[in-house]
């Protein structure tokens, strides 16, 4: 009888393979499909720039060369049959015999590490490109703008909404592949975040800009997507010694390593192809992804959560870290799942979580992105104002070793919190140019402050996240963590323009957004937990005392309910 089980487990696991090998085959032809109206629009673009009083081109006599290709072709439509059937038949097979984790109560035991074997760093450098293809497509969004402009004939104040719609979708992208992940694994939600990435890249065949703002959508769905569930991977496979440094370099070389992406593909695309190839590298790099897929395993902490006992041994084997033998700790509470659980178990340090997003959210897309036009109208000479945000992969980089070593020899916590208090500096000294009380090398250094310490800020809030809940929340709260975030960028814009009519300039706004990081930053220390168990340090406050089997070298294993 158990023979038979295990061989119904092993026929049930090949089927959901071959169905998501399928579900991609499927995306991926989809996308292939309307590649030749993508060529045609290509062309007709072209013509309209070189020669607008010429004729349409063969297969476009309708569209005269003044006008977008605002059409459906049968191609165009087969290939989004495609992309939808694709996408089903991907999610059923992955979700598809999946043992959810036990909400009346699981044994979870802590995890004794050995020395780091190449399998993990293999792991990580995975997840690092998976990052950087993440950041590099909300970053595309500035590029894509201006031929979208010319090609659709609208206004770049129009065609503005276009960032709008998809930073709303990474927020909810957050939220929702948190979920899946807490419910069905953190790798089976990657898996499928990664393909709708793919079946995104059609946007670039859309033929009308209502239509770019429906895939964008989707576009920041997925992306969304993809952020909190790496950071959730790093924190359960990485010891505890490690965890810090190692998920806060991978969030620097992933931001970093997006927007370098995203402009050298600009760069060299843009010019030949037009905006639209900015979409399509979708396809090549998600199925890049894909092919690695095999490197990343499924957490052992979900898997043991989901009494998946023998799965969790072998991916501990293969990093060379294995259970601990002592018995379970009394005392973990029931965990469940969702982030109203999440807001209500732990409703203080979930709310300061999300005011530290909102802040850094409002000051970056909307303070820094907004800053250049600023300078401008002020008549900043010399190039400044344009240069801010290419030169800001360059700020970055000596960011990136300082925030490591902060984070992980000082107190993670307290790193956090001393960048959005240096986040309030750079905006005080912005606010003192404009009104005169400085000159052009108190500016620059105000700007370098802001760009290195928003750098560093993103760099750690994920990390900083997936690491304080228990790991039955842990994607959940990751994912709250980008989408407040993204709720920021939304308000961003709109909220800067608002107190910028109120006059002075970016004086009031400067010191608006100061006085928030400032607030941000006291909340953090005051309520914010400092890391500790593997439980997480939320479930360690609440329930008492649970030794982490990593950070005092004790073998306790611990009930964690969830």
């Amino acid at each position: 009888m158990p023979e038979t089980r295990s061989a119904g487990v092993i026929s049930t696991k090949r089927r959901g393979r071959l169905g998501f090998l399928l579900g991609v085959a499927l995306v991926t032809a989809g996308v292939l499909f309307q590649l030749p109206d993508v060529r045609m629009m290509i062309d007709h673009a072209r013509m309209r720039q070189a020669e607008p009083s010429m004729p349409g081109m063969p297969g476009m006599e309708g569209v005269p060369p003044g006008q977008p290709m605002d059409m459906w072709t049968p191609t165009m439509i087969l290939g989004m049959l495609l992309l939808l059937a694709g996408l089903l038949l991907a999610g059923r097979a992955l979700f598809a015999g999946i043992q959810r984790p036990d909400s009346e109560g699981v044994t979870v035991e802590s995890i004794e590490h050995g020395r780091l074997r190449p399998a993990y760093w293999i792991t990580c450098a995975v997840l690092t490109i998976a990052l950087v293809v993440d950041i590099m497509k909300p970053l595309t969004l500035g590029f894509v703008m201006p031929g979208m402009s010319d090609e659709y004939g609208m206004s770049l104040e129009s065609i503005s909404i276009l960032p709008l719609v998809a930073l709303t979708g990474t927020a909810v992208g957050s939220v929702l592949w948190g979920l899946l992940g807490d419910r069905y694994g953190r790798r089976t939600a990657l898996l499928l975040a990664t393909l709708l990435f793919i079946a995104t890249s059609a946007c670039g065949a859309m033929p009308s800009f209502e239509w770019n703002l429906v895939m964008c959508f989707a576009m920041g769905t997925s992306a969304g997507g993809l952020l909190p569930l790496v950071f959730t991977l790093i924190a359960e496979l990485t010891p505890r010694r490690h965890r810090g440094w190692v998920a806060v370099t991978v969030g620097g070389i992933g931001g970093l390593g997006g927007y370098l992406a995203a402009s050298e593909a600009a760069r060299h695309l843009e010019p030949a192809l037009t905006w639209r190839a900015l979409w399509l590298i979708g396809l090549p790099s998600g199925l890049l992804l894909l092919l690695m897929a095999p490197s990343i395993p499924e957490s052992p902490l979900y898997l043991l959560r989901a009494g998946r006992r023998t799965e969790a041994e072998a991916v501990l084997r293969r990093y060379g870290s294995r259970l601990s033998a002592t018995p379970p700790a009394a005392g973990v509470a029931e965990t469940q799942l969702g982030v109203g659980a999440m807001l209500r178990t732990y409703p203080v340090v979930t709310s300061v979580i999300g005011v530290v997003g909102v802040v850094w959210g409002l000051v970056n897309f909307g303070f820094l992105v907004m800053l250049p036009a600023q300078l401008r109208e002020a008549g900043l000479a010399g190039g400044v104002a344009s240069g801010l945000l290419a030169d800001s992969a360059l700020y970055s980089t000596p960011a990136l070793a300082l925030v490591v070593l902060l984070y992980a020899a000082w107190s993670g916590r307290r790193a956090l919190a001393l960048f959005i208090a240096i986040t309030a500096i750079g905006l005080s000294g912005v606010a003192l140019w404009s009104a005169d009380s400085g000159g052009t090398a108190l500016l620059l250094a105000s700007i370098g402050l802001l760009v290195l310490s928003l750098s560093a800020v993103n760099a750690m809030l994920l990390p900083y996240s997936a690491e304080i809940y228990p790991t039955a929340m842990r994607a959940t709260g990751s994912g709250f963590a980008g989408a407040a975030t993204k709720v920021g960028g939304i308000l961003g814009p709109s909220t800067m323009l608002l107190v910028l009519s109120l006059g002075n300039g970016l004086v009031l706004p400067a010191i608006a957004l100061g006085v928030l990081c400032l607030v941000a930053a006291v909340l953090l220390l005051v309520f914010g937990p400092e890391l500790g168990a593997s439980v997480g340090p939320l479930a360690r406050q609440r329930h008492g005392s649970v030794s982490d089997g990593v950070a005092d070298g004790s073998r306790r294993r611990f009930l964690a309910r969830g």
